[in-house]
């Protein structure tokens, strides 16, 4: 019955849909597979994933066509580079285990391969981390950062180097490449004693490729190597899609967007691409990973409970007032993927209701649609509300949360190791507004440096294309030297987008680093100190609340930023006016807020629930069996 089933693949898909036609309840939120195969696997969930791999793989039997359907299947994905980290079991890069949503280059040929070699979600999450990590053990010093040296010679067992091969053996040139990991790690405060390590290897010119494109076969994993006469490396990957007409093309992540094109004109295109390395799967691939998932004694078990005791280890060893709130692995991942970018969506009904509540406030106080931004983000959910984001308003004492990061970033043994008087002066600096010590701290670091950290490709807390951003351009002192932002001449300067940005930065560990990023929100909490008893705090008053904020006056312009947590939800509010009553509006709109999220439950730990008759709740179906016993 399997055989033939197997032979008549749009079959299955049918047999999928008896249980509904019988009046049976299939779990809830659960896609048709026919529905599944017509969408973006980058608009997929994880339950989503969890359903169409077996389909697929009885759809298409044979491995290497399944990679390059369902790499197709991506084609349109979002690309954003180093998206992906160790969350939650390493935090030197807090990003998650996995993205489905986007990609970069190397991620799109990871999660196609380990897609085509899974059935079903976590077989999927442990085969990416098997190819990820060396020996399938997380960790930055175990990733495979370097695709020559690391990637392709730790994979050897599933993947076969053609590139000496091809062109009956005559197409290659020998590559050269020395890997400085030291270097590299330093940025995490790892890996320092590392040796430099020279790397010979071998890649196909790009004046030979003609002579061997015939033999290209789909799925092949193609490294785009770049560099010079002296030295070469793989600054691209991609895979091998052969075309219609039986030409290979080249099937790759790439900013905007995954896309599909003949690989010789990717390859002939400009003076950057050297030529390529080919790999290719091993004609038995799926057995040698059924067999590596059972004997890798060292690799990391990824799991429910693995990712769950990795957030209560991260929770417990973090003080109370910078604990993680989140102890489910789904949500928690989602998070750390989220991204408020300039084209972020909102949410429909949040932004309806923020919407009007703060119509009602401003027509009480007369506060007009330009005077003011707001904006609200649930951080369990990432719904979104916001209103004029990116006005520019100018914003008093709030740019000293950039005093803070720039401090500790330009001073980072200061995270580990602060002073007392360090920590409490930073904590009256953020809490208690002194612009003594704001002055203090930002003459150590430096306006340039300031500068830099606020415009760096990392953060782009300031944007000239986007309406501006954070500024700080003037110590706060009288006798300080003066620098205006480029487009409103403000010496301090905020948006809504920026600032929620930057406590969402903190709040994923993304800010600076994960280590400092637990720092501030020390810094910000301060508990030794009050609340000054305005604005949000005057709103929250007698509420059972807890928060951490930055909020600045000066004349009319009145402004408050928090992350605000109450019985088990979290979420960032951000609001700026320039209006009399702007205090007030303030305190009325935190109070409104609060009302709000204390009527609406909670968010449900996604992977807890199974779905059942009548339940709505999007569930991973658990597995009895062991990953490793079979794929």
């Amino acid at each position: 019955m399997i055989l033939w089933l197997a032979r008549h693949p749009s079959l299955i898909l049918t047999l999928t849909a008896i249980p509904a036609l019988l009046g049976c309840n299939p779990p809830a939120r659960r896609a048709p597979a026919a529905d599944l195969e017509r969408r973006p696997l980058y608009a997929f969930t994880e339950a989503d994933l969890d359903d169409y791999l077996n389909v697929r793989r009885h759809a298409l039997p044979d491995l290497a066509e399944r990679v390059v359907a369902l790499a197709r299947q991506n084609i349109g994905q979002p690309y954003e580079i180093y998206l992906l980290g160790e969350f939650p079991f390493e935090l030197y890069d807090p990003d998650p285990l996995y993205c489905l949503a986007k990609s970069d280059c190397l991620t799109f040929c990871e999660h196609a391969y380990a897609m085509a070699l899974a059935r079903d979600w976590w077989s999927f999450l442990q085969i990416l981390q098997r190819l990820r990590y060396r020996d399938g053990q997380v960790g930055m010093l175990t990733r495979n950062h370097y695709t020559i040296a690391d990637w392709n010679r730790n994979n050897a067992f599933l993947f076969e180097d053609m590139t000496r091969k091809l062109g009956d053996g005559h197409a290659w040139t020998p590559l050269r490449q020395t890997c400085r990991r030291a270097g590299f790690f330093a940025k995490f405060g790892v890996g320092q004693n590392i040796p430099d390590e020279p790397v010979t290897d071998a890649y196909i010119p790009k004046s030979n490729l003609p002579e061997v494109l015939a033999e290209l076969r789909n799925g092949d994993f193609v490294n785009v190597i770049r560099g010079n006469d002296k030295s070469q490396y793989c600054g691209h990957t991609g895979l091998i899609a052969i075309g219609p007409e039986g030409a290979p093309n080249f099937l790759h992540s790439a900013r905007p967007a995954v896309r599909e094109q003949p690989l010789l004109g990717y390859v002939t295109a400009g003076d950057s691409c050297l030529g390529v390395k080919i790999l290719r799967l091993r004609p038995d691939a799926e057995r040698i990973m059924r067999r590596v998932l059972k004997t890798s004694p060292h690799a990391t078990k990824v799991n429910d409970a693995s990712l769950t005791r990795a957030l209560k280890r991260r929770r417990a060893a973090a003080p109370a007032c910078a604990r993680p709130l989140d102890l489910d692995w789904l949500r928690a991942s989602r998070l750390q993927a989220y991204r408020l970018t300039y084209d972020a969506p909102t949410d429909p009904a949040l932004q309806q209701t923020l919407d009007d509540i703060d119509e009602r406030i401003r027509q009480r106080l007369d506060i007009g649609s330009e005077e003011h931004a707001v904006g609200v983000l649930d951080l369990a959910s990432q719904k979104l509300a916001l209103i004029n984001p990116d006005e520019m308003f100018y914003a008093a004492s709030v740019p000293k949360i950039c005093i803070l990061a720039a401090y500790l970033e330009n001073n980072s043994e200061m995270i580990d190791a602060m002073p007392a008087d360090v920590q409490l002066e930073l904590g009256r600096m953020i809490k208690h507004s002194s612009n003594e010590l704001a002055a203090k701290y930002g003459r150590i670091v430096t306006l340039e440096k300031l500068e830099k950290f606020i415009r760096s490709k990392h953060y782009r807390f300031y944007d000239e294309d986007r309406g501006g951003g954070l500024w700080i351009g003037k110590h706060y002192s009288k006798d300080s030297p003066r620098v205006g932002d480029p487009l409103h001449d403000h010496s301090h300067g905020a948006t809504v987008r920026q600032c929620l940005r930057f406590y969402l930065m903190m709040e994923q560990g993304r800010l600076v680093s994960a280590a400092a990023s637990q720092k501030m929100r020390e810094i910000f909490a301060s508990p030794e100190l009050p609340h000054h008893d305005t604005k949000f705090v005057a709103g929250l008053r007698d509420r059972d609340v807890s928060l951490i904020r930055k909020s600045g006056t000066w004349q009319d312009w009145h402004l408050d930023t928090a992350r605000i947590e109450h019985d088990g939800q979290a979420y960032l509010l951000v609001a700026m006016t320039h209006h009399a009553a702007g205090a007030e509006y303030l305190s009325s709109l935190a109070a409104e807020m609060h009302a709000y999220f204390s009527k609406r439950p909670g968010e449900q730990p996604a992977r807890l629930l199974h779905a059942r008759k009548g339940e709505t709740t999007l569930t991973l179906r658990p597995r009895a069996h062991d990953l490793s016993q079979g794929l």
